[in-house]
């Protein structure tokens, strides 16, 4: 890990503790799990603050004269940026709710079957379960077998969509597991079979290049606080032209039947400050970074040797295939920590260490999830090894 560290062409002073001032963390933060709610610069949180005085400042100019154009510009802004058709691209709060808004808008029938990955995020398990309790669906998780193949999971999503389906939620990168799936190549080959694809990149956009406008979906739920900088509450849904008309808001407001845009961007009085933060947020995070490619490299990299540590120090086997690589790592626990109560685990050991830390049991393995970003000090994340050792030993 300290050839990863040492190596970096990214300023020693923007890393880590050294550059833990230009973060709104707190100076004594131990922060490794960025993937679970990101991390803003606080350049960032400044901006947002001065459209939320904005809007205290005149709330009746501002929200009933100004909003809907402020809007417009923020949403060309992130389309840009994503490479999205403008007319297409909508804000949310989170991945959750696009992905719920879009279940929510799917005619699903008694019978139909929804297909999904067995390591699906729980929020969307839940979401998708409650909509098939309602209409008489029925949801098929595809088993993801590890250490990853992504070959083997494609094969095992086409079969259960050759064998009936009426909607494919498709995780881009899974949240527990942390891994790249085949998802473009795959999401097209299950439109080609007649399929609707929601594809759920809740940890895309900023991890990986997009030109969503180039590729296969019918839906794209993406969050922005996470690893594009953004406020918490800020999230885009991408929708293909052929259904934008059938897709609306989980609420029901005033524009409503008015078309994309106003349906979800209207939904009653909130804060949207996040939203109109966004692409301000995106550019501070390229700019401090030296660009989006200089720091994924350095994600995948950091990704990489904590997973050669980690799983060497453990006694364990790497779930995680380079092509799989993401900014985030999950590396399966030592043998003695197989099978605990994660949640539990997680508290006593954020009690015990100062470290909290996401655990998660998938495809009969329990393992640990680490975030790399440029706060993410090398230091923390040796004692995190250490400690789960010392658990371990224990």
């Amino acid at each position: 890990m300290r050839r990863w560290w040492d190596d970096s062409q990214i300023p020693l002073e923007l890393r880590g503790r050294a550059g833990l001032h230009h973060w709104s963390l707190a100076p004594e933060s131990r922060f490794l799990n960025h993937g679970s709610y990101g991390a803003r610069l606080r350049r960032t949180v400044a901006c947002q603050q001065r459209y939320a005085s904005g809007v205290e400042a005149d709330p009746m100019r501002m929200l009933t004269d100004q909003l809907e154009s402020k809007l417009h510009e923020a949403r060309c802004g992130m389309a840009q940026r994503l490479g999205a058709d403008p007319e297409g691209l909508v804000f949310c709060e989170n991945a959750s709710t696009a992905i719920e808004s879009v279940l929510r808008s799917v005619p699903l029938r008694r019978g139909d079957r929804v297909v999904c990955l067995g390591h699906v995020y729980n929020a969307v398990r839940q979401a998708l379960k409650r909509r098939c309790l309602e209409t008489g669906a029925v949801p098929v998780e595809v088993p993801v077998s590890l250490p990853f193949d992504s070959v083997a999971l494609e094969h095992a999503v086409l079969a259960e969509i050759q064998a009936g389906a009426s909607l494919c939620i498709l995780d881009a990168i899974t949240s527990g597991s942390a891994l790249r799936t085949p998802w473009t190549s795959l999401a097209a080959k299950i439109k080609a079979c007649g399929v609707p694809v929601l594809v759920d990149g809740a940890h895309v956009p900023g991890q990986d290049p997009l030109v969503l406008r180039e590729l296969d979906f019918d839906w794209f739920a993406g969050n922005l606080h996470k690893w594009a900088g953004a406020p918490l509450g800020a999230a885009v849904l991408s929708v293909a032209p052929e259904r934008r008309e059938q897709t609306f808001a989980l609420l029901t407001s005033h524009h409503w039947d008015e078309g994309l845009s106003r349906s979800f961007h209207w939904t009653g009085t909130r804060d949207w400050s996040p939203w109109l933060a966004a692409p301000e947020a995106w550019d501070h995070m390229e700019e401090f970074s030296g660009g989006w490619e200089t720091l994924r490299a350095y994600q995948r990299a950091g990704s990489k040797a904590l997973d050669e540590a980690f799983t060497m120090a453990f006694g364990t086997q790497s779930i995680t295939p380079d092509s799989a690589r993401t900014a985030m790592c999950s590396v399966p626990l030592p043998e003695s920590l197989q099978g605990i109560d994660c949640l539990k685990f997680e508290h006593e050991f954020d009690q015990r260490f100062g470290f909290r830390v996401p655990m998660h049991a998938l495809s009969d393995q329990t393992m640990v999830r680490v975030s790399i970003h440029l706060h993410t000090e090398l230091e923390d994340i040796l004692a995190l090894g250490e400690a789960i050792l010392a658990c371990a030993n224990k």
